[in-house]
């Protein structure tokens, strides 16, 4: 009987031929926006025969210089590491092979000053089956990959935007929902959409967390903004007039049913920071709640001039909002006008900033906050992270102005995004 089943085996062998190495037709990732950059999860590899592919098991595949997506360990404080385990899951339907992984960063391992080393998939039972970036053919990334990519023109402006809508359980978008505005920073002027998209979360916070919420962020281009801004009418002008493009954008999109015009919010990092702080300037009547993170100084110099006295910039700011303050657009020009005071004191902001940082100093977010305290404002709320508090959320105390990865990925009860949903 044994020595029957040999010969079976055997027979069997002859008549299909041994495995066939891979011939692969097609390599895509699929990945998801991080805190700095985009994550791979997932490499699916389609191949010639699927008989090539048959039988293949996790054991079988091995990534390198894999890691998080975080610029530390929060756990020990260091660099991160490709990780111990990959957890790796190996799946395959018909000519295709997927291999889900724990998320890594799609640039790969950091080794020096701001230098990567690609990741790479290893497989070891047959090499044809090797990834390496160059290998990609195409890359979807999740939420993005379902937005809306268009062009708008306002005000002598055309800008290029990107707008995530909500959809239910069968696909359809969900009409008259809440909207979130994200205004960038200076790290992402004059770059092209999807460096926009990518640059952080703003795009996929609310979409990851299931918040049926819009959200939609503008390419623009200032390079002439800079510290400082408010000594200059012209580059204060040019953020003015980008506010006026987006909040136009924002009304076609409330007059068709998309948005909801009683639940617009605005939020923003840096130079879209200051930026939230003059959209509100001028729309503070149209908004429900705003978020400026790690402000810039668009309203009176803080970052490059020392405070002459305790309390001078806040001061400085109070005196400014009191007078002719902000760029609105008459239907013909950009004319420099008072705001309405009334309206941006009732308006609540959540002020959100880190401790050390070098890049936009805190002192701004505490001169906006007092200055409107003393103006009337009494909702208003500031959040100032530590350096323990950045570093448990994987940024280190070196890159202190990324306040805005706590503030993307921090969803517990009384902070900044839970705060913004509550008022929904």
């Amino acid at each position: 009987m044994k020595k029957a089943l040999v010969i079976g085996a055997a027979l069997l062998v002859a008549a299909c031929g041994p495995k066939p190495s891979a011939q692969v037709e097609k390599v895509e990732i699929f990945s998801e926006v991080g805190d700095y950059g985009v994550l791979v999860d997932a490499i699916e590899i389609t191949v010639a025969n699927p008989r090539s592919i048959k039988g293949l098991t996790a054991a079988d595949f091995d990534l390198v210089n894999n890691v998080s997506g975080a610029f530390i360990d929060a756990a020990t404080g260091k660099p991160s590491e490709p990780y111990e385990d990959d957890e790796i899951v190996v799946s395959a339907q018909g000519n295709v092979l997927r291999i889900e992984a724990k998320p890594f960063n799609k640039a790969g391992k950091m080794e020096g000053f701001f230098k990567r080393v690609p990741w790479e998939l290893h497989c070891l039972a047959d090499s044809t089956l090797n990834v390496t970036p160059d290998n990609v053919a195409d890359e979807h990334i999740a939420v993005l990959e379902d937005c809306i990519h268009g062009e708008f023109s306002f005000a002598g402006l055309t800008r290029e935007y990107m707008l995530h809508l909500p959809k239910d359980a069968d696909g359809n978008v969900i009409k008259n929902v809440p909207l979130l505005v994200w205004q960038i920073g200076g790290g992402e002027y004059d770059k092209d959409m999807m460096t926009v998209a990518t640059a952080n979360r703003c795009l996929v916070s609310l979409a990851s967390q299931g918040v049926p919420c819009a959200a939609l962020v503008f390419a623009l281009a200032n390079p002439n903004y800079s510290y400082s801004a408010s000594l200059y009418p012209e580059k204060i002008e040019l953020i003015d007039r980008n506010n006026a493009l987006q909040m136009a954008f924002i009304d076609t999109l409330i007059a068709d049913g998309t948005v909801d015009g009683n639940r617009l919010f605005c939020a923003g990092a840096s130079s879209g920071g200051g930026c939230t702080m003059r959209f509100m300037m001028q729309f503070a009547n149209r908004f429900k709640a705003a978020i400026p993170c790690c402000a810039m100084d668009p309203i009176v110099p803080v970052h490059k001039v020392d405070e002459k006295y305790p309390g001078q910039y806040s001061k400085d700011v109070e005196k400014v909002w009191k007078g002719k303050c902000v760029y609105k657009w008459d239907g013909n020009n950009m004319v420099l006008s008072p705001m309405d005071i009334d309206a941006f004191v009732k308006l609540p902001m959540y002020f959100v900033h880190a401790a050390t940082d070098n890049t936009c100093k805190v002192a701004s977010t505490y001169a906006y906050s007092a200055a409107r305290e003393r103006m009337g404002a009494k909702q208003d709320k500031v959040l100032i992270y530590s350096d323990e508090d950045l570093i448990s959320w994987g940024v280190s105390p070196f890159m202190a102005h990324f306040s805005w990865v706590p503030l993307l990925d921090d969803y517990s009860e009384g902070s900044p995004m839970d705060w913004m949903i509550n008022q929904f």
